[in-house]
């Protein structure tokens, strides 16, 4: 199961990988190196200080939903079929990959060309930089679209929470408080999830019965 579980970890510390490269090669091309590094160097303390706040309300908002809702606990036991029985470590390693390179390509890279796109539109301003948010939020909700309509919350959580983090970035220009919120998410809701363990036995099926959600063993 460790070696299962740190396989799923190269993959996926691979594909972040290859998003951070893509956002990092796409800020450069468009505004040049000087101004790439100003991402981690402008309001740093302001954005860091938003990524906790943002990162600290969606933690409870998920917890809360994990707690008390069908929806929440649909979503909790499908992660921990794929991530049931990870280390704090790997919880670790996961979170920061995806922090990086999610936020790497979506906030740093496409939402300022969206906002740029939307200004053609509506003109610069509070109305382009909200549209070139939400255009960037769909994007990154597309990449979170389920294979099961019962995973559907996740989407629309994944486009909430982008939405946020979209915001903290075009508010201080600094990429290090989204980072820092996503990797929060996922590092301690991984955690959470994964001391649940590994699903054993025969598979676990979701179906709905009447508007309410039951799970069913087969």
């Amino acid at each position: 199961m460790r070696g299962r579980n740190w396989a799923k970890v190269i993959v996926v510390g691979v594909v972040y990988s290859v998003m951070t490269v893509v956002g990092v090669l796409w800020v450069i091309a468009r505004d040049g190196r000087e101004a790439f590094w100003q991402i981690v160097a402008n309001e740093r303390w302001s954005s860091i200080g938003l990524g906790v706040g943002v990162g600290t309300a969606v933690l409870w908002l998920s917890g809360w939903a994990a707690a008390k809702t069908n929806w929440g606990r649909t979503l909790d036991t499908f992660f921990a079929q794929v991530f049931g029985g990870f280390s704090v470590l790997q919880c670790l390693a996961t979170a920061i990959a995806s922090g990086i390179g999610e936020e790497m390509l979506f906030r740093a890279a496409l939402q300022p060309s969206a906002i740029a796109l939307a200004a053609k539109w509506t003109g610069a301003g509070f109305a382009a930089a909200s549209l070139g948010i939400l255009l960037t939020s769909l994007a990154f909700g597309a990449v979170h679209l389920p294979f099961k309509k019962e995973l559907a919350p996740w989407t629309l959580f994944a486009i909430g929470t982008s939405i946020a983090f979209g915001a903290i970035y075009a508010w201080t220009g600094n990429i290090a408080g989204p980072m820092l919120a996503h990797a929060m998410i996922n590092g301690i809701n991984l955690s959470r999830i994964s001391r649940k363990g590994a699903p054993t036995g025969p598979a676990l099926t979701i179906h709905e019965k009447g508007g309410m959600l039951e799970f069913e063993r087969r």
